[in-house]
Parts: C-alpha cells; sequence; structure tokens
C-alpha cells in the first residue's frame, strides 16, 4: 500500500504552493504596503469590510462544497453532481448581485458606511464572482488538479497586486489620467474603493480562466440529486455559517461595542494589522485543508482509515506547534511585515494568542471530519453554534473593558470549548482512537519553549531571531526522536 502520509503531505505541500506562496504575496506586499499607504483608520475600514465578506461567502456557497466531495464519490454522478450543484450556486449568486445592487444604499446605511454605497456594489459582485468560482477549485481538488488550482490562486494574488498598484500608484501618476474627466468623476481619491475593485477585477479573472475548465461539461439540474446535496449540505451552511462568525465577528463588533471616546476603526486597524501576523498559521491550516477534505472522504470506510486518521492528527499538532513556537518567538522578524505605528497600543501582544487560536482552529478541522464523513452533520450545527453564542457573549461582555486584546483570547476560549464538545460526541458517534497522551505532549513542550524562549529575549532582534530558530529546532528534534517524522513522511509506502 502507498503510503498515506507521504500521499497527504505531497498533496498538501502543491496546494500550499498555491495558497502559501499568493498569502505571503499578499502578506509581503499589500500588508506592507496598506500598513504605509493607508492610515490606521482606513486599514480598520478594510478590515471590518472583510469581515463581512467572509460571513456572506459562507452564505453563498451554503456547504455546498463539501456536498460535492460527498456525493462525488460515485465516478458515475460525478458530472451530475458537479452540474447541478454548480448551476444551483449560480443561480443564487445573480440573484444575490442583483440584490446587492437594488438596495446598495440601504445596504450601505444599515452597517454605518450610508457615504460610501460604492463598497457595497463591489463586494456584492466580488462575493458573486467568488462563489461561482469556489464550486470549480473545488472540482479541480476533487480531480487532484493540484497544480492548476495553485497556478490559479497564485494569478489571483499577482493580479490583485497588479491592480491595486494600478490605481493606487500608476494611474494618478499619469497626468493625462489623472486630468481626465472620467477620473476625476469616478476615480480619484477613493482610497479603499481602490482595493475593493483591485479585489473585484482580480477575481473576475480568475472566474474567466476558470470557466475554461466547463467545456466538457453538460449541464443537467438533477433535481433529485441536487435535493440531497443540500439537505447534507445546509447543515454544513449553519455550522460554517457559526464557524466563521466565531472568526470575524469580534471585527465587526469591535466598532459597535467601544466607548464613544475610543476611536473603534483606528483600534479596529491596529487589530486587523497584529492579526494578520499569524497569517503563516493560517496559510498552513488551509493548506492542509485543501488536501485533507478529499483525502479523508477517499479512505472514508478503509479497514485502517481511523488508524490514519488519529496518526495524521498526532503529526499536524507537531507541525502546528513548530510554527507557533517560529512566529511567536521570531516575532522581531514579523512584526517588519506592519509599519512601527501599528505596533503601538502593545497590539504585538495579541500575536501568541492568535496563533494558539489558530493551533486549535487546526485541531478543530481533523477532529470535526467524523461528522462530515458519518454523515451527522447536525453535530457541526449544535458544536459551531454553541461557540457563536460564546464568542458573542463574551466579545458583548469584554470588548467594552479589554478592547481587541479580548477578542484574541475569546478565540481561544471559543476554539477551545468547541474541540472539546467536538472530541467528545466523535468518540461517541465515530471513535477514532487518538493517540492524547502524545498530542498534549507535543503541545506541551511546544509550550514550554515558547516561554523559555520568551524568559531569554533580549533588546536585540538578531538574537531573538536564532533563539526562535533553535527553539524550532530543538522541539522537530525532540518529536522526529519520539516518531522518527522523517523515515514516514519519506518513506514510498507504508510498512
Amino acid at each position: 500500500m502507498s503510503n498515506p502520509y507521504k500521499n497527504l503531505s505531497g498533496q498538501a505541500v502543491v496546494y500550499g504552493l498555491g495558497n502559501i506562496f499568493p498569502r505571503l504575496l499578499n502578506y509581503g506586499v499589500l500588508t506592507v504596503y496598506y500598513t504605509r499607504r493607508f492610515p490606521i483608520e482606513s486599514y480598520g475600514v478594510i478590515t471590518e469590510l472583510y469581515a463581512y465578506v467572509a460571513i456572506l461567502l459562507v452564505i453563498l456557497t451554503y456547504g455546498m462544497e463539501t456536498g460535492l466531495f460527498k456525493f462525488s464519490s460515485d465516478s458515475v454522478k460525478r458530472d451530475r453532481v458537479y452540474s447541478s450543484v454548480l448551476a444551483s450556486v449560480m443561480a443564487t449568486s445573480i440573484v444575490f448581485g442583483f440584490f446587492i445592487l437594488l438596495f446598495r444604499n440601504s445596504i450601505a446605511s444599515w452597517i454605518g458606511y450610508q457615504g460610501n454605497p460604492e463598497y457595497i456594489i463591489y463586494l456584492g459582485l466580488t462575493l458573486s464572482v467568488d462563489a461561482v468560482a469556489s464550486v470549480i477549485f473545488a472540482r479541480l481538488r476533487i480531480q487532484n488538479k493540484v497544480r492548476k488550482f495553485a497556478f490559479l490562486k497564485i494569478l489571483n494574488v499577482i493580479s490583485t497586486v497588479f491592480f491595486v498598484f494600478l490605481f493606487l500608484e500608476i494611474l494618478p501618476a499619469l497626468k493625462f489620467v489623472a486630468t481626465a474627466k472620467w477620473y476625476i468623476l469616478y476615480l480619484k481619491d477613493i482610497e479603499v474603493g481602490y482595493v475593493l475593485i483591485a479585489n473585484l477585477l482580480s477575481s473576475s479573472l480568475i472566474l474567466i480562466l476558470l470557466l475554461a475548465d466547463l467545456k466538457n461539461i453538460r449541464f443537467v439540474m438533477d433535481k433529485g440529486l441536487l435535493e440531497k446535496v443540500l439537505i447534507y449540505s445546509l447543515p454544513l451552511l449553519i455550522s460554517g455559517l457559526a464557524g466563521i462568525f466565531n472568526e470575524t465577528i469580534d471585527r465587526i463588533l469591535l466598532r459597535h461595542l467601544l466607548p464613544a471616546n475610543v476611536n473603534a476603526l483606528y483600534e479596529l486597524g491596529i487589530y486587523g494589522a497584529n492579526y494578520r501576523i499569524a497569517v503563516l498559521m493560517t496559510i498552513f491550516v488551509q493548506m492542509f485543508r485543501y488536501a485533507a477534505e478529499p483525502f479523508f472522504f477517499s479512505l472514508y470506510g478503509k479497514s485502517d482509515s481511523t488508524v490514519v486518521y488519529a496518526n495524521v492528527l498526532k503529526y499536524f499538532t507537531i507541525f502546528l506547534m513548530m510554527i507557533f513556537i517560529g512566529v511567536a518567538l521570531g516575532i522581531d522578524f514579523f512584526k517588519l511585515f506592519i509599519d512601527v505605528d501599528y505596533r503601538e497600543s502593545d497590539g504585538l501582544a495579541i500575536v501568541p494568542v492568535v496563533l494558539m487560536a489558530n493551533v486549535l482552529i487546526g485541531l478543530l478541522f481533523n477532529v470535526n471530519m467524523w461528522y462530515k464523513l458519518s454523515g451527522h452533520t447536525m453535530y457541526g450545527v449544535y458544536i459551531t453554534g454553541i461557540g457563536a453564542i460564546i464568542t458573542i457573549v463574551l466579545n458583548i461582555i469584554f470588548i467594552p473593558l479589554y478592547s481587541f486584546y479580548a477578542c484574541a483570547w475569546i478565540h481561544v476560549i471559543c476554539n477551545g470549548v468547541m474541540l472539546l464538545l467536538t472530541y467528545y460526541f466523535g468518540q461517541k458517534k465515530y471513535k477514532i482512537n487518538y493517540d492524547l497522551k502524545s498530542i498534549g505532549l507535543y503541545v506541551g513542550v511546544g509550550l514550554i519553549l515558547f516561554v523559555v524562549g520568551k524568559l531569554v529575549h533580549t533588546p536585540h532582534d538578531v538574537v531573538n531571531i536564532l533563539t526562535a530558530l533553535i527553539m524550532v529546532l530543538v522541539y522537530f528534534w525532540f518529536c522526529n526522536k519520539r516518531e522518527n517524522l522523517i523515515r514516514i513522511f519519506l518513506r514510498k509506502h507504508e510498512s
């Protein structure tokens, strides 16, 4: 039998190229640029608006990506499932786009941007495009077309960077453009609007390229099959919506819950920029998710599947903690990606907290696969619903007192509770014998090394960065000595 761990890690690496490179490009270029180009309050606007985007994108895809994985296991029905799902998401996205155009002024007023209804148009159209693209991207993952997936993801960010610099730097510098009536009327000094337009154009370009993937698809709307997919997927919509609420609602609440004497958009800008430093952990979890979902479904029902699931969680924990140690202790390097003004109010203090919250998200993704695999998707609704309640209640109580520091810690609390609940119910409904002692040991050793690294922290950035590298190497040496990680992930066949 081929080595499943090598196969999974190999696909994760390729997906990572399509996820890590563009995210690093986004992080290393756009975050650096935005935090130096825009006032902190403007970056707060970007942070809040894209929190709405994250929530609405879950609604517009309504769990259909995972439903596509579930019902595409039957190769005979695969094209029928895909065409039905894609047609459904296309229809709802078009309706959503028209709704946004008709009610843009009311929506802008409702969320506090009554002077900028154009923001709503740009975001609404981008969401419609991205929802359709997400289904086509899901099909690429099912077909294991990881290189095409990676190429388009990379191109998406490269084109975004191009359009951002085009609107913010190149066009204003061209006198014949800057003095043109059309430019003065529609594009002059719209600042945040440039970012939104750049994202819309980039998303549209990627969708046009993705549409080539449809040339051999015969569109058939199988209502009976679509109904089955919807029944399976709608609980995932609710759980996904609750999950994204847990991740992003604090950025919306922060603006509305802080006392009147506090500049809420300033606080939101500081929080958004420092939250971005933890992006490496988010990238790693995302690249793993892209590879793991089709991998887990392909193993489901096989005799040794639960053993593989258990081992994957253990190994994944190790790599999550390596990133935690490296970024949390190497903060003197990663802080350079945001302007010095954004490091005020001790915003960097939230980075280790956000990193740990993301460690818990990574563990949660592994553990919650049991209800997606077994079809008990309503448990996802219950668990993420509880998480959403915890998130909202605690944010309402503590944001007025502790601002964005409360937001960061609430992520840890919420993710921890959901992880425990998911594990508890999973052991009753779809038992997987996770090696909890080893997982606990690896998390504990990682936290100890983090504390040791903080205790030997010096005023010299280079020394602190070297300390971070040493601690990561020590951690990997310890884990490799116990698990033989190099041998496991390099051998061709499973013993």
